[in-house]
């Protein structure tokens, strides 16, 4: 399959979001690639969660920064599940699964820098990502060599040369104002493009028309069964 398929936040309509096991389910249904979202907590490590409290994935209340990783992993995510550690997600997906870290708190920059300096062989599967172009900045400087994606909710020619502006490696675009010239003028630039959210056999096939190199979908099962009917069809 030509088009780059990330699954958003793993499998979350099989096994709880942003879970090992949710990434691994992900894994099995065809994903290249997995979005995950990253916080800190109270005492300084490196958690993945998208909201910034725990109340609508786990059976806890309060904010994921006024928690220490103890005590959010004591919390049910969902079925028994835990909310994982960065590195237990390094640990646990294996090595050659790409990464989609969105960065959600700017203040997990610096610890994930840290940590990739102690685990370099791990910086070539992480592509980190964010809405907020100054911490798309940071992570520029920080890992020049990382392929990092500016996430904006459409496309826009202002936030395509913004991207460009910062030193991007891909853009991450919702589809609204996004069309095949601003895919084309974003790859000219040597930007990876991605679109979101891909979840209808009708959405795939207008991404294809698009020309985008990869999308993010909440329904990677369906949609990999999609793609790969499509391949044959066409054989």
């Amino acid at each position: 399959m030509d088009l780059s398929v990330c699954a958003h936040r793993g499998s979350p309509s099989v096994v709880p979001e942003n879970t090992i096991g949710s990434f691994l389910q992900a894994v099995d249904e065809g994903a290249d690639e997995v979005e995950l979202d990253l916080r800190l907590s109270a005492d300084g490590r490196l958690v993945v969660m998208h909201d910034a409290t725990v109340d609508r994935t786990t059976d806890g209340t309060g904010a994921v920064a006024e928690l220490t990783l103890r005590e959010l992993q004591a919390l049910d995510a969902g079925g028994g599940a835990r909310i994982p550690s960065f590195e237990e997600v390094l640990d646990g997906v294996g090595p050659r699964l790409r990464l989609q870290v969105e960065i959600k708190a700017p203040e997990a920059v610096g610890p994930l820098a840290e940590l990739l300096r102690d685990r370099p062989g791990d910086l070539a599967r992480i592509s980190p990502c964010c809405f907020d172009p100054d911490v798309v900045a940071e992570l520029v400087r920080l890992f020049p060599d990382a392929p990092v994606g500016l996430i904006a909710s459409g496309g826009s020619a202002e936030s395509l040369d913004r991207a460009v502006e910062l030193g991007a490696s891909r853009v991450l675009f919702g589809w609204s104002g996004t069309d095949r010239a601003l895919v084309e003028r974003a790859q000219s630039h040597g930007l990876e493009f991605s679109v979101w959210l891909v979840n209808t056999p009708e959405q795939l096939r207008d991404a294809q028309a698009l020309g985008v190199d990869g999308f993010t979908t909440d329904e990677t099962a369906a949609i990999v069964e999609e793609l790969v009917r499509a391949e044959e069809a066409a054989s």
